[in-house]
Protein backbone atom coordinates (compact mmCIF):
# COMPACT_ATOMS: atom_id res chain seq x y z
CA UNK A 1 0.00 0.00 0.00
CA UNK A 2 2.82 1.94 0.77
CA UNK A 3 4.15 1.88 -2.85
CA UNK A 4 1.23 3.11 -3.74
CA UNK A 5 0.82 5.93 -2.22
CA UNK A 6 4.52 7.13 -3.12
CA UNK A 7 3.40 6.52 -6.84
CA UNK A 8 0.11 8.52 -6.49
CA UNK A 9 2.55 11.14 -4.68
CA UNK A 10 4.65 11.67 -7.48
CA UNK A 11 2.59 10.91 -10.64
CA UNK A 12 -0.58 13.00 -9.11
CA UNK A 13 1.98 16.09 -8.38
CA UNK A 14 3.29 15.54 -12.29
CA UNK A 15 0.27 15.39 -13.34
CA UNK A 16 -0.92 18.81 -11.59
CA UNK A 17 1.93 20.64 -13.02
CA UNK A 18 0.38 19.41 -16.32
CA UNK A 19 -2.63 20.74 -15.90
CA UNK A 20 -1.62 23.90 -13.98
CA UNK A 21 0.82 24.53 -17.00
CA UNK A 22 -2.29 23.94 -19.26
CA UNK A 23 -4.44 26.37 -17.73
CA UNK A 24 -2.43 29.54 -18.25
CA UNK A 25 -2.89 29.47 -22.17
CA UNK A 26 -6.22 31.60 -21.50
CA UNK A 27 -4.04 34.05 -19.23
CA UNK A 28 -1.12 34.29 -21.67
CA UNK A 29 -3.88 34.46 -24.29
CA UNK A 30 -5.64 37.10 -22.93
CA UNK A 31 -2.15 38.91 -21.98
CA UNK A 32 -0.63 38.41 -25.48
CA UNK A 33 -4.02 38.28 -27.68
CA UNK A 34 -1.81 38.57 -31.21
CA UNK A 35 0.71 36.19 -29.75
CA UNK A 36 -0.33 32.43 -31.33
CA UNK A 37 -0.64 33.87 -34.69
CA UNK A 38 -0.92 30.92 -37.59
CA UNK A 39 2.47 30.79 -40.07
CA UNK A 40 4.24 33.26 -37.77
CA UNK A 41 6.41 32.69 -34.93
CA UNK A 42 5.28 33.08 -31.61
CA UNK A 43 6.22 36.38 -29.89
CA UNK A 44 9.02 36.19 -27.27
CA UNK A 45 7.40 38.39 -24.59
CA UNK A 46 5.14 35.38 -24.50
CA UNK A 47 7.32 32.44 -24.22
CA UNK A 48 9.18 34.46 -21.33
CA UNK A 49 6.11 34.81 -19.28
CA UNK A 50 5.21 31.26 -19.94
CA UNK A 51 8.53 30.22 -18.95
CA UNK A 52 8.29 32.33 -15.65
CA UNK A 53 4.79 30.95 -14.93
CA UNK A 54 6.07 27.10 -15.74
CA UNK A 55 9.09 27.90 -12.82
CA UNK A 56 6.38 29.09 -10.29
CA UNK A 57 4.07 25.71 -11.28
CA UNK A 58 7.17 23.69 -10.97
CA UNK A 59 8.20 25.12 -7.67
CA UNK A 60 4.67 24.66 -6.38
CA UNK A 61 4.14 21.13 -7.50
CA UNK A 62 7.85 20.36 -6.20
CA UNK A 63 6.24 21.40 -2.87
CA UNK A 64 3.16 19.79 -3.12
CA UNK A 65 5.16 16.23 -3.67
CA UNK A 66 7.52 16.73 -0.82
CA UNK A 67 4.69 17.67 1.45
CA UNK A 68 2.39 14.74 0.76
CA UNK A 69 5.19 12.24 0.34
CA UNK A 70 4.20 9.30 2.43
CA UNK A 71 8.05 8.38 3.18
CA UNK A 72 10.81 10.14 2.63
CA UNK A 73 10.07 13.85 0.82
CA UNK A 74 13.72 13.41 -0.66
CA UNK A 75 13.29 10.34 -2.83
CA UNK A 76 9.87 11.17 -3.79
CA UNK A 77 10.82 14.58 -5.05
CA UNK A 78 13.80 13.10 -6.94
CA UNK A 79 11.44 10.54 -8.89
CA UNK A 80 8.95 13.71 -9.52
CA UNK A 81 12.35 15.71 -11.00
CA UNK A 82 13.33 12.42 -13.22
CA UNK A 83 9.75 12.20 -14.19
CA UNK A 84 9.57 15.56 -15.09
CA UNK A 85 13.13 15.32 -16.80
CA UNK A 86 12.19 12.65 -18.84
CA UNK A 87 8.94 13.67 -20.15
CA UNK A 88 10.20 17.08 -20.98
CA UNK A 89 12.82 15.68 -23.16
CA UNK A 90 10.05 13.19 -25.05
CA UNK A 91 7.89 16.68 -25.13
CA UNK A 92 10.58 18.33 -26.66
CA UNK A 93 11.91 16.15 -29.35
CA UNK A 94 8.76 15.22 -31.58
CA UNK A 95 8.66 19.70 -30.82
CA UNK A 96 12.12 20.90 -31.91
CA UNK A 97 11.81 23.47 -34.72
CA UNK A 98 7.96 24.46 -34.20
CA UNK A 99 9.35 27.22 -31.10
CA UNK A 100 12.82 29.07 -30.85
CA UNK A 101 15.22 26.56 -29.39
CA UNK A 102 16.09 28.28 -26.25
CA UNK A 103 11.67 27.66 -25.38
CA UNK A 104 12.54 23.97 -24.82
CA UNK A 105 16.25 23.89 -23.16
CA UNK A 106 15.31 26.50 -20.88
CA UNK A 107 12.08 24.66 -19.47
CA UNK A 108 14.40 21.36 -19.25
CA UNK A 109 17.67 23.72 -17.62
CA UNK A 110 14.76 25.32 -15.49
CA UNK A 111 13.22 22.34 -13.87
CA UNK A 112 16.30 21.52 -12.14
CA UNK A 113 16.48 24.34 -9.77
CA UNK A 114 12.47 24.75 -9.71
CA UNK A 115 12.17 21.18 -8.38
CA UNK A 116 15.53 22.00 -6.00
CA UNK A 117 13.44 25.07 -4.41
CA UNK A 118 9.90 23.40 -4.11
CA UNK A 119 11.55 20.55 -2.27
CA UNK A 120 13.74 23.23 0.21
CA UNK A 121 10.53 25.01 0.72
CA UNK A 122 8.40 22.03 1.98
CA UNK A 123 11.46 20.99 4.56
CA UNK A 124 10.77 24.60 6.56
Amino acid sequence: MQVLKSIACVVGSYALSIVLVLLTDPLLHALFPNGYVADKPVATPLLIVSTALFVVIAVFCAWVCARTAPGRASMHVLWFFILGEVLGLATTIPNWGKMPSWYFISWLVLWIPAVWAGYKLARR
